[in-house]
């Protein structure tokens, strides 16, 4: 076995600090409301100085225990006080390596290894929370270079790398007693395809996003954490009080109108600064058969990954960016965080989508959009009617209850009524060379590129008036997605090939 490895000594620490951020939000607010901390009891301060004392000890024991090995086909981890946990991960069974620098390791100097394979659990395969940047980095040039190509001594000792080390102060990894240099990064992507997102870009991609997702779910986690918070701070009754006093000053529509303006405006400045803050110094590169993907302003991420993993790519069109012939390039690979696909560009030309495509997976290719087979028209009335009809009964109801002013809730019916046309012209699908093409629309138009081997299921489905007017849904899903890519009602003539070519002939690429 090859020497053992250890974590970064700031470990110990981790304990400590992940159950004082669990307690944050109570600590807040006895500050807030002004508790006396030198009227604690002594023995209240000898509880907590206990606590931490025994946490930092069994911190220490998890970090003497945590060992991990780099053999010659594999990366062996080992942990665990009382029950011994060990991990296996072939090189041949890895997909991607990623260094990330969540915000306690950002703050402590020190960053984590994730090592992803296929059918890989929601925290990874392998984790090292805790090494130096630097060995991070040396440690995912390794574990990719073995990964995709097996070192021969001959060749170690032709390219003079026995007694290289690649980052100055970090010991050369050994695997079978035999050093392997990690090359610097810059020459190790000197010769390969790259682009770096600059300020004007990034907010212009920030700005026309449109990620309400991304507020969302800040929303809520912010919400979970200062819910105490709040109570604490406001008055009783403060937002119902608000509400009256707002609508006793305006009439009833004009505070739900103002409201939902204002809703809207703060959750796009809300998305412009998440969206800086999570994709700032976005930045791609290749070397030779990897591709490292960096961003990240509080918490940096590195992705490296061979473009032969990459399971699907997903082009997508937000309403400002399709206006303005821009679009997002996102890759489908396999991942811990299955509900998240990995930026491969967040701004580019819809002209130029081709040429990334070719620099960087070039295995997949983007059809013009002339070339897809769209929806037929018999298929326009699936698209519109239940939204259409809800919509309708929707103004119905506002017209009885606002009277005149319910009115201009027939704007909302012709809103839908556009989306609707929207998402049926967007409808298409197009195979050729062993490529599957599946378009559609919700609010962004998405574009999915995947090949045959990538595909685990297929499905057609269909209505028994959908049966009768011969058309179909067709949905695929790709290894290491939650999603299914669908398009709805399309021609039974053309995704019959589609079927044939994925059920029958399986030798078909």
């Amino acid at each position: 076995m090859s020497e053992r490895r250890t974590l970064h000594p700031v470990y110990i620490l981790f304990g400590l600090l992940n159950t004082v951020k669990g307690f944050l939000p109570f600590i807040v607010i006895a500050l807030l409301r002004g508790t006396e901390w030198i009227e604690l009891h002594w023995y209240w301060i000898a509880g907590a100085v206990t606590l931490a004392a025994v946490i930092l000890v069994f911190s220490f024991l998890d970090w003497k225990r945590f060992g991990f090995w780099l053999e010659e086909d594999r990366i062996i981890i080992r942990r665990g006080l009382l029950f011994r946990d060990e991990k296996t991960i072939y090189y041949g069974r890895i997909h991607s390596v990623n260094v990330e620098q969540p915000l306690i390791q950002r703050l402590l100097g020190v960053a984590q290894v994730k090592i992803e394979t296929p059918g890989g659990n929601k925290k990874a395969d392998g984790i090292l929370p805790a090494l130096s940047v630097a060995e991070a980095n040396n440690i995912q040039f390794v574990l990719r270079k073995q990964a995709s190509t097996k070192l021969q001594p001959d060749e170690e000792k032709q390219n003079g790398t026995e007694h290289i080390n690649a980052v100055e102060g970090v010991p050369a990894i050994k695997i079978q007693g035999k050093p392997i240099a990690a090359v610097p990064e810059a020459k190790a992507e000197q010769n390969g395809a790259s682009f770096h997102l600059n300020p004007g870009q990034l907010l212009q991609a920030a700005a026309t996003s449109m990620n309400y997702g991304l507020v969302a779910a800040f929303m809520a986690g912010l919400y979970s954490f200062a819910d105490d918070f709040i109570e604490a701070l406001l008055p009783d009754h403060f937002f119902e009080n608000v509400v009256e006093d707002s609508v006793s000053l305006m009439p009833g529509y004009v505070f739900v109108i103002s409201i939902a303006l204002f809703g809207i405006g703060f959750a796009w400045f809300l998305s412009i600064a998440l969206y800086v803050l999570k994709y700032s110094g976005f930045s791609v590169k290749r070397g030779g058969k990897q591709i490292s993907v960096s961003y990240g302003l509080l918490e940096k991420k590195t992705f490296v990954f061979d473009p032969k993993n990459v399971q699907a790519v997903i082009v997508k069109e937000g309403l400002l960016r399709q206006a303005t012939g821009y679009a997002e390039i996102q890759l489908q690979i396999i991942s811990s965080d299955k509900k998240e696909q990995l930026m491969l560009h967040p701004f580019v030309r819809r002209a130029d989508v081709s040429k990334v495509l070719a620099n960087f997976v070039p295995q997949l290719r983007l059809p013009a959009n002339a070339d897809l087979t769209g929806a037929p028209k018999r298929a326009l009335l699936y698209y519109i009617r239940i939204e259409l009809l809800l919509t309708v009964a929707a103004s119905a109801a506002l017209i009885v209850w606002l009277k005149t002013f319910g009115l201009f809730s027939l704007t909302l019916v012709l809103l839908v009524f556009w989306w609707r046309i929207c998402c049926y012209r967007a409808a298409g699908v197009k195979l050729a060379d062993g490529q599957l093409t599946l378009r559609k629309r919700l609010i962004s138009r998405t574009t999915c590129l995947i090949r045959r081997p990538q595909i685990v299921t297929m499905r057609v489905n269909r209505s028994l008036g959908q049966q009768r007017k011969k058309l179909l849904t067709l949905s695929v899903h790709a290894m290491g997605s939650p999603y299914d890519y669908r398009v709805a009602c399309l021609d039974h003539a053309d995704v019959e090939p589609i079927w044939q070519w994925y059920s029958r002939n399986r030798n078909h690429n």
